[in-house]
């Protein structure tokens, strides 16, 4: 497979799992403390290759958000770790994706700092190994 194609594939295959993971629920809730103006929300842990995966967002109705995803478990194969926001069409919010190698079984990615318009978001993660292994989404949360 060709560069060009395994970029094309990294870019669809997250946009089904979401869509998929998405249709069949399975997120923890996020809180909004004081009735507003943002939260804290994660994922359950998802196992995903002898590692257990947790996504997570912090995010100001204001507009701004940082997701982060952790790693740990007992696969010490490095693995290309990836976090972004997605919005409620799944698309790319510009500027979120980071992607970075993470060495044996522990590892933590964040997005950039990223300045939201009015919507819903998810803070999506996956990674390969080099298969790819989706690591789940957030509950949606809304900026206003």
């Amino acid at each position: 497979m060709t560069l060009k194609k395994r970029s094309a594939a990294l870019l669809v295959v997250p946009a089904l799992a979401l869509g998929a993971s998405l249709l069949a629920g399975g997120v923890a809730a996020a809180s909004t403390p004081d009735g507003g103006g943002g939260g804290h929300g994660c994922r359950a842990p998802l196992p995903a290759d002898g590692l257990s995966v947790v996504t997570c967002v912090d995010w100001a109705d204001s507009g701004s958000a940082v997701g982060t995803v952790t790693t740990s478990g007992s696969n010490n194969t490095t693995i290309n770790l990836c976090v972004e926001v997605v919005d409620a069409n799944q698309n790319l919010v510009p500027g979120s994706r980071n992607c970075q190698p993470q060495p044996g079984p522990s590892g933590f990615v964040q997005t950039p700092n990223v300045s939201l318009r009015a919507g819903t978001y998810y803070v999506v993660s996956y990674f390969t190994s080099p298969t790819y292994w989706y690591g789940g989404e957030t509950q949606p949360f809304s900026v206003s």
